[in-house]
């Protein structure tokens, strides 16, 4: 399920490697306000374990994660769940 929608941004992080997708998620995390949905694009799998660890230290509510081809969408988003549901 895609829940993309106008308050979304996106971050294309493909071909880049650990840190730097976690890195830009955080600091677009930090910079978004509250009620914004972030979509990151990555193709390194260990990002399939550090963006569920930052979503959690960061408070952000990872909505969903989709693999396509060795590509990762994770959808976040900067409130928390009792806030989206």
């Amino acid at each position: 399920m895609n829940r993309v929608n106008s308050k979304t941004r996106t971050l294309n992080l493909l071909g880049f490697f650990c840190p730097i997708p976690i890195n830009e998620t955080r600091i677009a995390l930090t910079d978004c306000p509250d009620g914004e949905t972030i979509e990151v694009l990555c193709d390194d799998h260990e990002t399939l374990r550090d963006i569920p660890l930052l979503c959690e230290r960061m408070g952000a509510t990872l909505l969903s994660v989709e693999e396509d081809a060795g590509e990762y969408t994770f959808l976040i988003s900067k409130k928390k769940l009792e806030e989206v549901i």
